[in-house]
């Protein structure tokens, strides 16, 4: 995805957890774009050497682990525990949105494999071509559109009743 993580996931937790917090939904907000601070490395030391998903940030067991201490954390320090947990919860989404094209080691580290659910061929002189020119981008552009219809029909709601 390369604009779809905060929208889809604003829509996969307005959904799910109508009523969450604000600070939940800060924490998964923030969660869901977080594994792509990968990119800097990609760019500025890496020097573009290997894919981004093949970061330690692109791997599930991480974001996993984030929900796990998050919900133990939450025992003794509630508020705390509620940020971690959700951060988690955050990224284990955009680790399933990237599944959908990217390649995601979901088994790691006892695999490698990656299975993403189709593959974009490369039809154009640059990854970045092809990728806007596959259909999953048309559907990567519907969900942002939804998105923005949601939370401006919840914004004008809220405006309204206050």
């Amino acid at each position: 995805m390369f604009i779809g993580h905060l929208p889809g996931a604003y829509l996969i937790f307005r959904a799910a957890a109508p009523n969450m917090g604000k600070l939940a939904f800060a924490a998964a907000m923030v969660g869901a774009v977080a594994p792509d601070v990968d990119i800097l490395w990609f760019y500025v030391v890496d020097n573009r050497g290997h894919h981004h998903h093949t970061y330690l940030t692109h791997r599930p067991i991480i974001w996993a682990g984030f929900l796990l201490c998050g919900s133990l954390l939450r025992l003794w320090m509630p508020r705390a525990g509620t940020v971690v947990t959700f951060f988690g919860v955050g990224g284990l989404v955009h680790m399933m949105l990237d599944s959908i094209t990217g390649q995601v080691a979901w088994l790691w580290p006892l695999s490698d494999a990656t299975y993403p659910l189709v593959t974009v061929q490369a039809t154009h002189s640059h990854w970045i071509l092809s990728f806007l020119n596959h259909w999953t981008f048309k559907v990567e552009i519907a969900i942002v559109v939804i998105a923005l219809i949601v939370w401006f029909v919840s914004w004008r709601n809220s405006a309204e009743t206050a």
